[in-house]
């Protein structure tokens, strides 16, 4: 059993699911001791890695080179990666920049912002057995000003057009879809709706998991991303047991 099959066994059985940005192999060995079921080697490397005010200038070079370091450090928990901005413009190179990942076995999983222009693409790596998860609501991939950084799905017509984008996903075949900064109600909602893990950072706690970038939880960050976590002084390991205590 693969470990995709694994995660959706354990979600299957009511199990909550972690989920925490690593960029190293020392964090990604620690993290994967502490029992984190996935491990996501982010584009917000951008913004912690590279002190950047964006996600945009992440290449996929560096996203390659920072997975190989976390895979050096995993035994147990699943591999997730960001394909970066401007890597998967259509089906071809979508496919070309996510089979790098996953048939170099350097991850398991390739997560991808999605929105209703770009689903073919996301039907088509589906099609071609490429595991996905596929990140919807705030978009840092897309956002060019402050204003875009918000609650998504307030309105009756936004929260119409997220809630069936969601459901679209999930009857493409997409493995995981992760909800960043929606509205907690439409949150739930999708969550119950949907027949696959229902992830989020920024999206309440009604959700089958939560997802974390690792400088906030230390409270180091150079741009911090989570309103979700917040300032503290204990050691990590207790930051990460108060996240897992928040899935139960």
């Amino acid at each position: 059993m693969n470990k995709i099959k694994k995660l959706l066994s354990f979600y299957e059985r009511g199990n909550k699911i972690s989920c925490i940005t690593a960029y190293d192999a020392s964090m990604s060995k620690y993290l994967d001791s502490m029992g984190i079921d996935i491990i996501l080697v982010g584009d917000s490397l951008g913004q912690v890695i590279k002190g950047e005010k964006s996600t945009h200038n992440v290449s996929l070079g560096e996203i390659t080179y920072h997975t190989k370091c976390v895979k050096s450090g995993l035994k147990n928990s699943l591999l997730m990666v960001d394909l970066p901005k401007g890597t998967f413009k259509n089906k071809t190179q979508a496919l070309k920049n996510s089979r790098k990942f996953i048939s170099n076995g350097f991850a398991d999983l390739v997560k991808l912002e999605v929105n209703t222009n770009n689903l073919g693409i996301v039907e088509y790596l589906v099609s071609k057995r490429i595991p996905v998860c596929a990140h919807i609501g705030l978009l840092p991939q897309t956002i060019k000003t402050k204003s875009g950084y918000r609650k998504y799905g307030k309105s009756k017509k936004e929260a119409c057009v997220i809630y069936n984008l969601a459901l679209e996903l999930t009857q493409i075949g997409v493995d995981i879809i992760l909800l960043e900064c929606l509205e907690s109600r439409l949150a739930r909602r999708i969550c119950n709706d949907c027949s696959i893990p229902v992830i989020g950072i920024g999206s309440g706690n009604s959700l089958d998991g939560q997802v974390a970038v690792i400088y906030d939880l230390l409270g180091i960050s150079y741009n911090v991303i989570d309103s979700f976590i917040t300032k503290h002084t204990s050691p990590l390991d207790n930051q990460i047991n108060k996240f897992k205590k928040q899935l139960k």
